[in-house]
């Protein structure tokens, strides 16, 4: 929990720190709801027209985002207790959307370069998705339901597909 507080805090200052005129000129928009308690995020947009929605109901969720470049677009979804997300974006047109519903869910992306889309969806308790993609027009997705799933996908090159789809307690 000290960690997660320190993040947040040291992404906090690093925005505080940052010029207006650059945030007025970058045209990056941010988009925060929560709702329950004990709910933190840690969420930093550099670059041009990045997008970033985060959204978290219910008890201690847990967010960390980075975008740094052109037009990419991020969008959190968690619902339960305990759930974390994290995301990594830095390049061109790169995509990511992560929707966690339940307890105790974990979904971490990164991604690098150009027109790369990952899309995560986990329904029940104590699910893990890590995913990497770097080069262009890669396209991942994950769908874990059930109890206890876990995926780790990495993507290199040019217009590699993945879908993983796991059920089961």
């Amino acid at each position: 929990m000290f960690k997660r507080s320190l993040l947040a805090a040291g992404l906090g200052l690093t925005v505080l720190m940052l010029s207006p005129t650059a945030h007025a000129q970058s045209r990056n928009s941010i988009d925060i709801r929560q709702s329950g308690y004990a709910n933190e995020l840690a969420a930093r947009v550099d670059g041009h027209r990045n997008r970033l929605s985060l959204e978290q109901r219910g008890v201690r969720q847990f967010i960390s985002t980075l975008q740094d470049g052109t037009r990419n677009g991020a969008q959190v979804s968690q619902t339960g207790r305990d759930n974390q997300a994290g995301l990594n974006q830095e390049g061109r047109r790169n995509r990511v959307v992560i929707g966690q519903e339940g307890w105790l869910n974990e979904a971490f992306s990164a991604q690098t370069g150009r027109g790369n889309v990952v899309g995560v969806a986990q329904i029940g308790d104590g699910h893990q998705a890590v995913t990497t993609q770097e080069g262009s027009n890669n396209a991942l997705g994950v769908i874990q339901v059930g109890r206890g799933q876990f995926t780790d996908v990495h993507q290199s090159g040019s217009g590699n597909v993945t879908l993983v789809i796991q059920g089961g307690f």
